[in-house]
């Protein structure tokens, strides 16, 4: 049975998040620190989308013939292969602190050009806050908002205040800044999973890899009493 191999550096291991729940996908150390990484020929699309360092076709008896060339030119390890979730075990962040604390993710968003209209605007609390004071009522109906201890608001309605911060659009349980996608080995599902978002957590992914959780509760009616709220230290 022929195989596609690869080998992968550990700092890049994310990569394979999506991929965890895969048949036949497995990874074995090698002597410079990295992976190799092997999975069945079926799955070339997915493969051909990681960030390796080099791709080969293994054959039955293990012959590595590298992409482009004919002649083999190395064998395969026979021994240490492990299934992907070894090297990349679920692991749910700690529960129990309010507003949206920001541990970092294995990964980094890509710019994306799909244009997708922002529902959300996370920007400073005081300019919400002051918009709020003039803004017509019916504007206000149609916003819920959650503030940070940082000084931050998070707004979700439409349409959205005029106001400075980054726009968001939804995906799922995930809310990715406008003009940014998620990279092609980071499933929606799977994503959700390892982060351990309830029915109610949703998470904002920012494109430097870091991430911020929040519970939907929490994002309360933009009532201008609400909103004054806020701003009692």
């Amino acid at each position: 049975m022929e195989h596609r191999v690869g080998k992968i550096d550990a700092k890049d291991l994310a990569a394979l998040a999506g991929h965890r729940g895969l048949a036949g996908w497995s990874l074995c150390p090698d002597e410079t620190g990295g992976f190799w990484l092997k999975v069945p020929a079926g799955d070339e699309e997915a493969f051909r989308k990681l960030p390796l360092l080099g791709r080969w076709t293994a054959d039955a008896a293990g012959k590595l013939v590298r992409d482009g060339h004919r002649v083999a030119e190395a064998l395969l390890p026979a021994d240490g292969w492990q299934a992907l979730a070894i090297y990349l075990p679920l692991s749910p962040p700690l529960r129990g602190a309010p507003g949206m604390p920001p541990p970092a993710v294995g990964f980094h968003l890509e710019p994306d050009d799909a244009g997708h209209p922002a529902a959300a605007l996370l920007g400073p609390r005081d300019a919400f806050a002051a918009w709020a004071e003039t803004a017509f009522a019916p504007r206000l109906d149609r916003l819920r908002f959650a503030c940070c201890e940082d000084g931050r608001a998070f707004i979700e309605g439409c349409p959205l205040p005029p106001l400075p911060g980054t726009g968001y659009h939804r995906l799922g349980r995930l809310w990715l800044p406008c003009g940014w996608r998620l990279p092609d080995h980071a499933w929606p599902e799977l994503l959700e999973e390892l982060l351990g978002l309830g029915r109610n957590r949703m998470c904002l992914l920012h494109p430097d890899g870091s991430h911020e959780e929040l519970d939907e509760e929490n994002l309360v009616p933009a009532t201008r009493a609400a909103v004054r709220s806020t701003m009692i230290d």
